[in-house]
């Protein structure tokens, strides 16, 4: 893998839940881009382009910590206008999830590696090169994810793929 195509996300998948994902997808039948159903992830924190050394440091973090299960309700669209997506996420995140997100969000700062958002926001997406002002309710969703997984986004033609290169179980209690 060379330096040049090191663009590195963490996130858990979400393929579990294509049936449904794409059901609403269907149901909500807006323009843009639909991400296909093997592309399903929640984003837990977005180095982007990482050296060789940071993305050998940050394996190495994460090996030693323990990564907890959680479990969360899907249940609000959403739209980030400026980017261009419609999104699904839950109304409350669990604590367990914000603290791993502020956790990874740390030692990726420490390791220079990404830049934090303003606001950390859990969510799923499912439409790109897309924008709403109106999105209806819908029946939530519930996910459960097993593992963590170190993505690297290659930049296509016809969008982003994504291929997980380490994959950490979360611990059930």
């Amino acid at each position: 893998m060379t330096e040049t195509n090191n663009r590195l996300f963490l996130a858990f998948a979400a393929q579990q839940l294509a049936p449904e994902l794409t059901l609403l997808q269907n149901r909500l039948a807006l323009p843009g881009r639909r991400v296909p159903p093997e592309q399903f992830h929640m984003t837990l924190h977005f180095m982007g382009q990482c050296t060789p050394e940071q993305q050998t440091s940050l394996l190495a973090q994460i090996d030693r910590l323990t990564l907890p299960a959680f479990a969360l309700t899907l249940d609000r669209l959403g739209c980030f206008a400026k980017a261009g997506v419609i999104w699904l996420g839950p109304s409350a995140p669990p604590d367990s999830l914000m603290k791993l997100y502020e956790t990874i969000e740390l030692k990726c700062r420490a390791l220079g590696a990404g830049k934090p958002h303003r606001a950390y926001r859990p969510h799923i997406t499912l439409f790109r090169n897309c924008t709403s002002e109106a999105l209806p309710p819908i029946a939530p969703l519930h996910y459960r994810p097993d593992s963590l997984c170190l993505y690297r986004s290659e930049l296509t033609a016809q969008g982003p793929v994504y291929h997980c290169q380490k994959r950490w179980p979360l611990k059930r209690e």
